[in-house]
């Protein structure tokens, strides 16, 4: 008896995903795709490579979206590892499960089908449904969709098998009395076999699938470009054609209404015709409602898992707005309050429902978001870590580090705007003493480094001093005194100027800078600690090198690589000639400031932690100084450069933008 059953292909076009690209992508534009090699129509292996109407959907796909593909056949199971290890790019075929979810990207759907259960025609009278199952045994495809269905069903055994291909082969040897599997690929495969009469479909919808591409988690990429190009194949007409060379017997939408209508007029008929026979008619419907009351009873059931899900789900996302240590806003594209967190009202102390209001009016919003929120909305701009000083209405001045990203929907189109902060007064407060102990230790440093340097213009004057009453009529000392003493005095006006200049604490403010006069002074103060290192301190200065920045974090910031360079020498024996050389010069639009020593250099391992806070390989460092030295030179618009290499000694570059003249003006007025 020739099968039944009723199949519908639909596409589902939304909008694709976009975020970070795949490896494939972005190296080759060649994409991996697995697929079964026994699924037929849908994809098999045929003459030493893929067939099947999604194997020709995806190659039109391709083709508009303009990447290759390379295709690996393997089982669901192989895929979806290969999937999560990244050996593949996309799979072929398959169906939505939340299990997958976690781990994939699905794509629209392109064929949506259903399980159903197949059986012998001499059983299709004592199996007539999903119902009568218990105490047989069923042929499955192990992990798939209609086993967990069937799981649910006391009673029933399984044979399950790797694939659905060899689940058929089973049903027909009889060595199984039902067969469950997609019902448009279970009909090829009987029919391949040759034995598609020997079965009947006497349960076409156990459970509806969909057939999808699959994507690994947060590949948007590959999940954008499949989505957009079958919007496109739909809009084309492609997709019909496709559809059509495969499926040419199914019919459109209005020849299957009529064939369900004649479906159910015949099981009207059929109904009429039991209810005249009497008492058989009552057992036919007895079965017909235990099969339906088991059927709404799981809908229910599945109906209250998903209504208990999404009330988890709001209540999750509820408690998240509510114990976030952020203070979280969210706008609406006119700019309107749609949530206000209540952790943000209590870090600005401030009281009532504020949703419903424009941005503009309130200040905190208004002051970060005046200049930014078109950017957000209209090219989806992203600012992150932006901190401002903010006083609050009682006077309270904060430290307030913000986040300000788009806002999108389930069509990833932008509706609104996300801004977050947090209150990081008391990190700044901790990271400056931090910033301040640093610079102790390094003043402790200079200060015995230097000793000797004030020492000799002293001695120099107190000879001079107590000469002056035996020599005071000698035209020659007096021509002498009156030359060499004001030089050992504008020396020690020199050192003391620079000690009191790095030591004095103030609030960060840029202004014009000299870059010669800062490496000079760096290099008066480090001179004498160098020679007494072994160390030859020497300089290569440009004058009027003229950057914008801070003087006391500039000069605090070269400080610290000059302990650094000297300490790596210090320690370096096998190194005869040991040299720094401070350095300034222009580079197209830039000034870069250089300290240079051909100690034993970095390997790419410490390279990489350097620079973060307490990392060291001094026995008594503190890891605070190459931190301290790149966050400030970042915190003046600069940039911070290394190369080094093991035992090829290490070139450190700070590059900050030439001045300009109009670009302090701009600075000052925005100041004011």
């Amino acid at each position: 008896m020739a099968m039944k059953h009723i199949r519908t292909a639909a596409v589902f076009m939304i909008s694709g995903l976009f975020l970070s690209p795949s490896a494939a992508a972005e190296e080759e534009n060649v994409w991996r795709a697995a697929y079964e090699p026994e699924l037929p129509p849908f994809h098999y292996s045929e003459n030493g490579g893929p067939q099947g109407f999604a194997v020709d959907l995806l190659e039109e796909i391709a083709e508009e979206e303009n990447f290759h593909v390379i295709y690996e056949p393997m089982a669901d199971y192989e895929a979806a590892a290969a999937l999560e290890n990244e050996e593949i790019d996309l799979i072929i075929g398959m169906s939505y499960n939340q299990d997958r979810a976690e781990s994939m990207e699905f794509s629209n759907a392109y064929y949506s089908t259903s399980i159903g259960l197949f059986v012998r025609e001499e059983e299709a009278g004592e199996i007539d449904g999903v119902t009568r199952l218990a105490g047989n045994t069923a042929a499955v495809k192990a992990g798939s969709l209609e086993q967990s269905y069937l799981e649910n069903i006391r009673g029933v055994q399984f044979n399950e098998t790797s694939t659905l291909e060899q689940a058929v082969k089973l049903a027909s040897a009889e060595r199984a009395d039902a067969l469950a599997g997609e019902i448009t690929s279970v009909g090829h495969l009987l029919d391949n076999l040759g034995v598609e009469e020997d079965f009947q479909l006497v349960d076409s919808y156990m459970v509806p699938v969909e057939y999808s591409f699959a994507a690994a988690a947060e590949n948007y990429e590959v999940l954008r470009a499949l989505n957009n190009g079958m919007r496109t194949l739909q809009n084309n007409g492609r997709y019909q054609e496709i559809f059509q060379e495969w499926f040419p017997e199914e019919s459109g939408p209005g020849e299957n209404l009529v064939l369900v209508m004649q479906i159910l007029g015949g099981t009207l008929l059929l109904a009429l015709i039991v209810l005249a026979a009497g008492l058989r008619i009552n057992r036919r419907l007895q079965k017909e409602v235990e099969k339906k009351t088991y059927s709404l009873h799981e809908a229910n059931l599945s109906l209250k898992e998903q209504i208990e899900a999404t009330k988890n789900s709001n209540e999750f996302q509820k408690q998240i707005l509510q114990s976030s240590p952020r203070g979280m806003m969210t706008l609406d594209k006119e700019g309107k309050i749609t949530s206000w967190s209540p952790k943000a009202s209590f870090m600005l102390n401030t009281e009532g429902n504020k949703t419903g209001k424009y941005y503009y009016e309130n200040p905190l919003l208004q002051y970060y978001l005046k200049d930014k929120l078109e950017d957000v909305l209209q090219h989806g701009r992203q600012f992150l870590g932006e901190e401002r000083d903010w006083t609050r209405d009682d006077g309270i001045q904060l430290r307030l580090r913000a986040y300000i990203y788009p806002l999108y929907d389930f069509e990833q189109k932008i509706v609104g705007v996300m801004f977050t902060f947090e209150d990081i007064s008391e990190e700044v407060r901790v990271r400056y003493q931090a910033f301040e102990n640093e610079k102790n230790q390094a003043l402790s440093r200079v200060v015995a480094g230097i000793a000797h340097e004030i020492r000799n213009p002293l001695t120099s004057i107190k000879t001079f001093a107590e000469l002056i009453p035996l020599k005071f009529e000698s035209p020659r000392f007096r021509e002498k005194i009156s030359t060499l003493v004001p030089q050992e005095i504008e020396r020690l006006n020199e050192l003391i100027e620079g000690l009191m200049d790095y030591s004095k604490s103030r609030p960060a403010k840029k202004e014009m800078l000299d870059t010669s006069d800062l490496l000079e002074s760096c290099f008066i103060l480090f001179e004498r600690t160098a020679e007494n290192k072994g160390v030859s301190l020497t300089t290569a200065i440009e004058k009027n090198l003229v950057i914008l920045a801070d003087r006391q974090q500039l000069k605090q910031a070269v400080i610290n690589l000059i302990i650094n360079a000297i300490d790596a020498l210090a320690e370096a024996e096998d190194i005869e000639d040991k040299w720094i050389v401070l350095k300034n010069y222009v580079c197209g639009d830039e000034v870069r400031l250089v300290v240079e020593d051909n100690g034993p250099g970095m390997s790419r391992k410490v390279q990489k932690q350097a620079f973060e806070p307490f990392y060291t390989t001094k026995p008594d460092g503190t890891g605070l100084g190459l931190a301290i030295a790149k966050q400030h030179v970042e915190e003046n618009n600069g940039s911070f450069h290394v190369e080094s290499g093991a035992g090829d000694g290490t070139r450190i570059q700070l590059r900050f933008p030439s001045f300009h003249p109009e670009n302090w003006k701009e600075s000052n007025e925005e100041g004011r």
